[in-house]
């Protein structure tokens, strides 16, 4: 195994592609929703003017009063509905990029694992076998149906936040201008709460199926013997990544485990080339670059990620990397490494 300059270069694009795809449901996602808001805002502004106008005439409106008031229930019907078609919407909405992330990532992990192959005549070298195709369709498949089942959710929970904002006393003695633009302004928050959700499932799921196409294709390649969790190491990194990074698992296991909307992936690791049946060519150094190193060479960006309390206890010797992570079991998910809280750190700290 040669982790050469082509092979962290092949790995950036892999990256790269799938951050595009990302950030591009990302930006189809936040677009819909602000025009969703749009369509029902207008009854909102409405439906508040006539509470603030009834509370004005001196009515006693009890939150529930405010809930069954006729405008209010009309208000509640059309956002419903918007927030169903929403919800409805993630799916065909994110799975054009899901079957082009999980396709891109077979033919680009290819590239990363044969750009570690020696300089040697072609012909003698293992051959690398795309994945087949029905193994694919079932991680397209698998990742559509999570996606439905996790946006069954949104409508009824964004719904309730809107109908808990809307009844939310308003301060006394604030100009009813001013108690209108608070009053729509924490409608729309809850509407839009629904939003970080589904952008949360929509980066989750894309990045799990880019995990699952990335292992499958692994797992089909003989030359393939690992794979190391990769973080993309710089001041914004978690912990959790940085401590992970570099770690080696199984080539047919699917991850990394990483938390929700981790960004952190596997880079195939091969054969040495005297494994292949060229002892006599001499392999260059690996150029992977570990967590000590990094910190090393960046202690400014390592505090920056670490915070200053996590990266004194490393250096002086009272915890270490792999203990900056820790395994947490989801049962309506799947199991991922989150930050070890700082507290457990500081209780378990070592005195050197």
């Amino acid at each position: 195994m040669a982790i050469t300059e082509l092979t962290l270069r092949r790995a950036s694009e892999l990256r790269a592609m799938v951050d595009d795809y990302v950030d591009a449901s990302t930006r189809a996602l936040t677009a819909r929703w602000a025009q969703a808001w749009q369509e029902v805002a207008q009854e909102w502004q409405d439906t508040i003017a006539v509470i603030l106008a009834r509370k004005a005439a001196g009515e006693p409106l009890t939150p529930a009063q405010i809930t069954n008031l006729a405008r209010t229930q009309r208000a509640l019907a059309m956002t419903a509905v918007k927030l169903r078609e929403l919800a409805a919407e993630l799916g065909p909405l994110l799975e054009d990029s899901v079957r082009e992330v999980v396709e891109r990532t077979a033919d680009l992990t290819t590239g990363v694992a044969a750009s570690q192959m020696p300089p040697v005549d072609s012909k003698l070298l293992p051959s690398f076998t795309r994945v087949d195709q029905p193994a694919l369709e079932q991680i397209i498949e698998r990742t559509m149906t999570g996606i439905v089942a996790s946006s069954a959710p949104l409508a009824p929970e964004a719904l309730d936040a809107v109908r808990s904002s809307l009844i939310r006393a308003v301060p006394s003695g604030w100009h009813p201008d001013r108690a209108a633009r608070e009053m729509l302004r924490r409608s729309r928050g809850a509407f839009t709460g629904g939003l970080t959700r589904a952008l949360r499932i929509a980066r989750t799921e894309i990045l799990d199926s880019h995990r699952a196409a990335n292992a499958a294709q692994n797992a089909a390649n003989p030359a393939v013997v690992a794979q190391i969790w990769t973080a993309q190491l710089s001041s914004r990194t978690c912990p959790s990544c940085l401590a992970r990074h570099g770690t080696e698992y199984p080539k047919d296991a699917v991850g990394p485990e990483d938390h929700v909307c981790g960004r952190c992936t596997f880079t195939p690791k091969t054969k040495t080339w005297a494994e292949l049946g060229f002892p006599d060519v001499e392999e260059p150094p690996d150029l992977f670059q570990t967590t000590e190193d990094w910190i090393d060479q960046n202690p400014h960006d390592a505090v920056a990620a670490l915070g200053p309390d996590r990266y004194r206890m490393l250096q002086d010797g009272q915890i270490s990397i792999a203990d900056m992570a820790r395994r947490v079991d989801n049962p309506d998910w799947r199991p991922s490494y989150q930050a070890t809280p700082l507290a457990d750190l500081r209780k378990a700290a070592k005195n050197p």
